[in-house]
């Protein structure tokens, strides 16, 4: 996410563990981005995920690792690492796996930590990362279709289910819900509205970033102050970006600016 909001022009700093055979390499990765990190480094090694993308089929293919084992004591040091963070933050980006050790609560906890000063978190997790996260009450929340099934407990058996079950979820506190539906485009659900975005066609490049894309997306529109359906037309906007581009490239700003003016978004409560 701090990559593709690095992308757009968007101010903000990457934190988390770093492992120390692989420090420098990442170090040097984020300062040629030109973007501001403070991470807590650890023993080991960062993982290696393997991404194949089928071009003929348009569909990709995953093999991530779980990363090293990160101790007790490390994920004290990087809740006092955040202490030092918090000034001067108005937005915080909980997201991805964690390595193996740290608690499935962290989320959870950074979540409650950030309310307490006052800053909008965004969250895009899976599994109990998400389930336990949600307790904390985020302002945004991006699952796709399969994360927020596997919390339901099964499929949905309709759009208007999918929609009634993210309305109980905004009961509890929830701002913000997007929903990211693939090929079917995607919700965005308030206490008061329901959009619909259908997908804009373009060929398809690659998928992985799309999510980090669109959770970029919708930080700028905060950022900006933008109404609620602006925002879920900037997400949807970098979300299509992205998938313009192979391998690891994320939705760059030339993208947002097309892509906006191609997104067509539907209020499905008028």
């Amino acid at each position: 996410v701090s990559i593709a909001l690095q992308n757009l022009g968007v101010s903000n700093k990457a934190t988390g563990f770093s492992f120390s055979e692989d420090e420098a390499r990442l170090r040097r990765f984020f300062e040629r981005i030109h973007c501001p990190y403070h991470f807590h480094t650890v023993q080991g090694s960062l993982r290696v995920n393997v991404k194949i993308f089928d071009t003929e089929k348009r569909v990709m293919s995953e093999f991530n690792d779980k990363g090293q084992e990160v101790t007790e004591a490390d994920v004290s040091a990087f809740f006092s690492l955040m202490e030092k963070e918090w000034e001067g933050t108005d937005i915080l980006v909980v997201d991805g796996s964690v390595p193996p050790g740290v608690p499935r609560s962290i989320y959870k906890e950074l979540i409650l930590l950030a309310k307490e000063k006052g800053i909008k978190t965004v969250l895009d997790a899976t599994g109990d990362l998400l389930a336990l996260a949600l307790e904390a009450q985020p302002y945004f929340v991006k699952p796709n279709r399969e994360e927020l099934e596997a919390f339901y407990g099964k499929a949905f058996k309709d759009t208007k289910e999918m929609i009634s079950f993210g309305k109980s979820l905004l009961q509890k506190g929830i701002h913000y819900l997007c929903i990211s539906l693939g090929e079917e485009g995607a919700l965005f659900l308030t206490a008061e509205k329901c959009y619909q975005a259908k997908p804009v066609k373009i060929l398809v490049q690659g998928v992985q970033g799309a999510g980090d894309s669109m959770v970029a997306g919708a930080c700028l529109a905060m950022k900006k102050g933008l109404s609620d359906e602006d925002i879920f037309r900037y997400a949807v906007a970098c979300a299509t970006g992205s998938l313009l581009h192979p391998g690891t490239q994320l939705c760059e700003k030339e993208d947002l600016e097309a892509m906006l003016q191609k997104v067509e978004i539907i209020n499905l409560e008028e």
